[in-house]
C-alpha cells in the first residue's frame, strides 16, 4: 500500500489542480469545434489524465537532485526515496504507452503533431528551468498544446482562431505558473533555478499582469471577430478574477492564487460550450 501511494504521490493523484488546468483548454478547442462528439470528449478526459501524470513523473525524475533541496517538493517519492529511479523509469514508460494507445486512437493529423511538436516539449520541459531565464513560458508553451490538440482530434486540422486561442492561453499559464513560482523564489535562488519572479525582481507583478492582459485581449478579440456575445461578457468574470489572483499573491498566498486559475478555466469551457452548443442542453 506504501508503494502504491508513492506511485499516485509520483502522478499527483492527490494534488488534482494540474490536470484540471490541463484539461480545461482541451475542452476550450473540444468545444470551440461544432463536431465534437462524446467519444472526443473521452480521449480528450483521459488523454489529459494522463499526460499530466507522465509529465510529473518525467518532471520528478529529472528534478531529483534539485527536489530534495526545496521545502515545497522535499517530500515526492523519488527525492525522499520512497521510490527507486528505476521504478519511477518503470511507472514512466507503462504512462507513456497508455499515451500512445490513447494517441492511436484519435487521426494521422494529431499524431504527427503529438509525436513531433507536443511529446518533445513534454520531455525537455523539465530541463528548461536550468538555462531559459522565463520557464513559465515554455510551460505555456507545452501545457497549451492541449487547446490545439483538442481542436485537431475531431477537425483533423488547426484553424488560425484555434492558433490565436492557443497563443492566449500560452500567456495565462505563464502567468499563472508564475504566481505558482511564488512559493519557491528563495530556494531556487540557492540552487540557481530560474523563474519569471527571479527575472523580473521587482517588476514581477507587472510583467505576471502583461501577460494576464494579452490573454484577455486576445479572448476578446476572438470572441468579437466570431459574434460569442456570451464568452465577451464571461471576460469581466475573469477580469475580476485575474484581479483577485493579484491580491491574494500579494499577500503571500501564492497557492490559492494559482489555484483559482481552474475557476477561469471552467468559466470559459462552459461558455464555449453554451455559445457553441446550447442545442444539446434541450
Amino acid at each position: 500500500m506504501n508503494k502504491l501511494n508513492a506511485y499516485l504521490n509520483l502522478i499527483r493523484f492527490y494534488n488534482p489542480i494540474g490536470f484540471w488546468l490541463l484539461l480545461w483548454p482541451g475542452m476550450w478547442g473540444l468545444f470551440m469545434s461544432e463536431n465534437f462528439e462524446i467519444k472526443h470528449f473521452a480521449i480528450v478526459l483521459v488523454g489529459a489524465f494522463l499526460t499530466r501524470s507522465l509529465g510529473c513523473a518525467i518532471n520528478d525524475y529529472f528534478d531529483i537532485g534539485f527536489d530534495s533541496q526545496v521545502k515545497r517538493t522535499k517530500n515526492r517519492p523519488l527525492a525522499n526515496k520512497t521510490l527507486s529511479k528505476v521504478e519511477a523509469l518503470i511507472c514512466i514508460i507503462f504512462l507513456g504507452m497508455m499515451c500512445l494507445f490513447i494517441l492511436y486512437l484519435t487521426n494521422l493529423f494529431v499524431i504527427l503533431f503529438v509525436l513531433l511538436v507536443a511529446a518533445p516539449l513534454i520531455i525537455f520541459y523539465p530541463l528548461t528551468k536550468r538555462f531559459l531565464p522565463i520557464p513559465q513560458l515554455f510551460l505555456g508553451l507545452t501545457f497549451g498544446l492541449s487547446l490545439p490538440i483538442s481542436y485537431a482530434i475531431v477537425e483533423q486540422n488547426i484553424s488560425f482562431d484555434i492558433l490565436l486561442m492557443y497563443l492566449a492561453c500560452v500567456c495565462w499559464i505563464t502567468a499563472y505558473d508564475s504566481l505558482y513560482a511564488m512559493n519557491d523564489i528563495e530556494d531556487d535562488k540557492k540552487i540557481s533555478i530560474n523563474s519569471l519572479p527571479i527575472f523580473f525582481g521587482q517588476n514581477r507583478y507587472i510583467a505576471i499582469q502583461v501577460f494576464f492582459g494579452i490573454f484577455l485581449a486576445i479572448m476578446f478579440f476572438i470572441s468579437f471577430k466570431n459574434s460569442l456575445s456570451i464568452l465577451s461578457i464571461g471576460i469581466f468574470f475573469i477580469i475580476y478574477q485575474i484581479y483577485f489572483q493579484i491580491k491574494l499573491s500579494k499577500s503571500g498566498q501564492h497557492f490559492e492564487a494559482f489555484q483559482s486559475n481552474s475557476h477561469i478555466g471552467l468559466v470559459i469551457a462552459t461558455l464555449i460550450f453554451l455559445e457553441n452548443h446550447h442545442d444539446l442542453l434541450y
